[in-house]
């Protein structure tokens, strides 16, 4: 989610809420341009994108499937292109097999590992959205998503792979997460921490955190133990979940606020929590 980088001391807002609806993790753009090795009489169309929570292979995790049309010479349709992406327990990333008339398979275990193998289909590009890039695959706690189109535009993307909130757990808790990024989602620009102000209702336990998560960090902060891997970020803020009371986690003015290189994810996390309304203040940095 980006501030965007208009007044350079604009004051930018961004809400935390939990909800199904609000929990997109993946981003995906599709180029209609040629692809390498296209020939005339093979023309490739739209590309198509579906969720099926618990449709892998194997476990039965969750299924990224992507559907590219094509056409011959005369614009009649031939058989899709078919990459079946199937999340999988740690450690378990399968690289894609298959053919162009057979389909091809993969498997993935983290967030990462499944956008890097969706920029493996041609014309696809994908972003991680409101989650780390740590993010596991290997559950069914997802949201089944009917068959969509995939964004053609330029810097437009097609949200998908939404958590179900109640289901989804990191280390045993509910989790909320928001991206934020300068000015755009995957982006690592400098930002001043203004103020996260809000509150959190039904914690009586759990963490509210801010950290960054630059993929280009992936390899040296990823563990399989989210104890063990939170310990490895560059965290921001690390403060106890307040209950029921509205609460400055941080209070700067723009003069003393810290200033911080994204991406960022806003996390709170608790075994017990129902609801947050927290913002975000902050403001682009100047250096």
């Amino acid at each position: 989610m980006s501030i965007g980088n208009g007044n350079i001391d604009a004051i930018f807002t961004k809400p935390l809420k939990l909800g199904d609806a609000l929990a997109p993790t993946l981003a995906l753009n599709y180029s209609l341009g040629q692809v390498n090795g296209e020939v005339p009489t093979v023309r490739q169309g739209n590309a198509h994108v579906t969720i099926d929570a618990n449709g892998g292979a194997g476990d039965s995790f969750v299924l990224i499937d992507v559907s590219i049309e094509r056409y011959d010479e005369d614009g009649d349709a031939l058989a899709d292109i078919d990459w079946a992406l199937s999340g999988v327990a740690a450690a378990g990333k399968v690289a894609w097999a298959g053919s162009d008339g057979a389909g091809y398979t993969g498997k993935a275990a983290t967030l990462k590992e499944a956008i890097d193998m969706l920029e493996e289909i041609p014309g696809i590009q994908a972003f991680a959205l409101h989650a780390p890039h740590s993010m596991s695959l290997g559950s069914n706690n997802f949201i089944d998503v009917a068959e969509t189109d995939i964004e053609t535009q330029p810097n437009e993307y097609t949200e998908v792979l939404y958590r179900d909130i109640s289901d989804f757990l990191v280390d045993s808790d509910l989790v909320a997460y928001l991206r934020v990024g300068l000015p755009e989602l995957r982006d690592a620009g400098s930002m001043k921490l203004i103020g996260l102000v809000g509150t959190i209702t039904g914690a009586t336990n759990g963490k509210v955190r801010i950290y960054q998560d630059d993929i280009r960090s992936y390899g040296e902060e990823y563990n399989a133990t989210y104890a063990t891997e939170i310990l490895n970020k560059q965290l921001f803020l690390d403060k106890t979940a307040v209950e029921g009371t509205l609460t400055d986690y941080i209070d700067d003015n723009i003069l003393d606020a810290v200033t911080i290189q994204g991406p960022i994810i806003i996390e709170v996390q608790s075994d017990d929590v129902t609801a947050t309304d927290l913002v975000l203040k902050l403001i682009q940095a100047n250096t």
